[in-house]
């Protein structure tokens, strides 16, 4: 217990993250909540063909120009697998895949990037491409980019490159995730009190190594654990269990003064449909409720298996509507209008007010959610949601270019990828 608390005491309560022009993009701390995608996904909902499919190299650069265009989006994750789920199909060493995703997600997006690795070496290499941006090391530390993303195998074990890499981004001062994810029933105990303990000595464990490593190397606490269903032998993202637990994972990171993260805008559902739109607004309402800080597997489906790039272009939309809703009430004289009520008197109404022009910028409107009459929406040709975002979704691929990396950069990324194929 000692242990602990000392590496508590260590942590930093606070992580800033950059983006790749060096601007602030994301502070992590309090109840300031950011959005993004998932990593290393399997498979792909083509928007052009309407089939699921094998993820690739263009879906990771896909996802990550999708992302760079979108508002709400604030961090990039692969969302795809460069050599999709047989990597050797396409002639690739599997070992190096990890160099090519953070490569192809930085070449497509200024935001900051979550990124996984397969290794130290791995590791450091996806280091020394931020380095390139940055310039030169300290600065590539200093104003982070990126965030390691890495996971405990429950019960209660880490393993051999986990372990490495997060003293490797203690020693360097790379701000790395740590996010346990049992199973209730399965790999951990069949209830949300035993998963939560679990949960939070694996959790423990990886901030002791990384604190007792480098005291104040930036640690970012996370926790989900659900139920199998039993009748299916899945492991589903959404329910009631699964809210309760990231919601509990953010009362805790904020008792223990951590940021956290969780996760949100994301289905069971196999298409865009009605349960994946009510999932997606459930699992992001919940998060964003909270307060958590990072939420990420925004426009995951099929519990994790499948990406779907217009389910993102909607869960953008919702965000914009929960961060709305969650910025509070202004008070002061000109928003209540004490005045203007007294004057415009009973029976009246405020559409000459100048106050209602004031305030009319700040009534939150839509761009894919419908509200028109039936007769305009049957006048515009009667499109459904799903019609508007993969419109939308096209719209997006076709038009947004993201602002290119330089030159130099781009020759010393290759050149970097290029070492590590050799050294195999």
């Amino acid at each position: 217990g000692h242990l602990v608390n000392q590496a508590l005491a260590r942590a930093p309560k606070r992580v800033s993250i950059y983006n790749r022009r060096g601007d602030p993009a994301m502070l992590l701390e309090g109840m300031n909540s950011y959005y993004g995608p998932g990593p290393t996904i399997q498979y792909v909902y083509d928007a052009f063909n309407r089939e699921r499919r094998p993820s690739g190299k263009a879906d990771i650069q896909n996802a990550a120009r999708v992302c760079d265009y979108l508002p709400n989006i604030d961090f990039v994750m692969t969302m795809g697998m460069t050599g999709g789920v047989n990597p050797r199909g396409e002639g690739l060493n599997p070992s190096l895949t990890d160099r090519m995703d953070f490569a192809a997600m930085l070449e497509q997006t200024v935001k900051p990037l979550v990124f996984s690795a397969w290794s130290q070496e791995g590791l450091a290499d996806i280091l020394d491409m931020a380095v390139a941006v940055r310039g030169n090391e300290e600065l590539a530390v200093r104003q982070p980019l990126m965030i390691l993303f890495t996971q405990p195998i429950s019960p209660l074990v880490i393993d051999t490159e986990p372990a490495r890499q997060l003293l490797y981004c203690a020693e360097k001062g790379i701000p790395a995730i740590f996010s346990s994810a049992p199973t209730m029933g399965s790999t951990a105990p069949n209830s949300i009190a035993g998963s939560v303990s679990l949960a939070l000595a694996e959790f423990f464990s990886a901030l002791v190594l990384t604190q007792y490593k480098n005291p104040g190397a930036p640690v970012i606490m996370g926790a989900g654990y659900g139920p199998m269903d039993f009748r299916k032998g899945s492991s589903p993202y959404n329910g009631p269990e699964f809210y309760v637990s990231k919601t509990v994972n953010k009362e805790l990171a904020a008792y223990y003064g951590l940021p956290d993260w969780n996760y949100g805008g994301l289905t069971d559902a196999k298409l865009l449909d009605g349960q994946a739109t009510a999932e997606a607004a459930l699992s992001l309402y919940v998060a964003t409720s909270a307060g958590s800080n990072m939420i990420h597997d925004v426009g995951y489906m099929e519990m994790g298996m499948t990406a779907c790039l217009e389910l993102l272009v909607m869960a953008d939309e919702l965000i914009s509507g929960f961060k709305k809703m969650f910025t509070g009430i202004p008070m002061d004289d000109e928003s209540l209008g004490l005045d203007m009520i007294d004057r415009v008197g009973p029976g009246g109404h405020y559409l000459a007010e100048k106050h209602t022009r004031d305030h009319v910028r700040e009534i939150w409107h839509p761009e894919l959610f419908d509200r028109d009459s039936f007769a305009g929406w049957e006048a515009d040709g009667s499109q459904t949601l799903e019609t508007r975002l993969n419109h939308k979704l096209k719209w997006i691929l076709e038009n947004h270019r993201t602002e290119p990396l330089s030159t130099e950069v781009k020759k010393e990324v290759v050149r970097i990828i290029d070492r590590a194929s050799t050294a195999r």
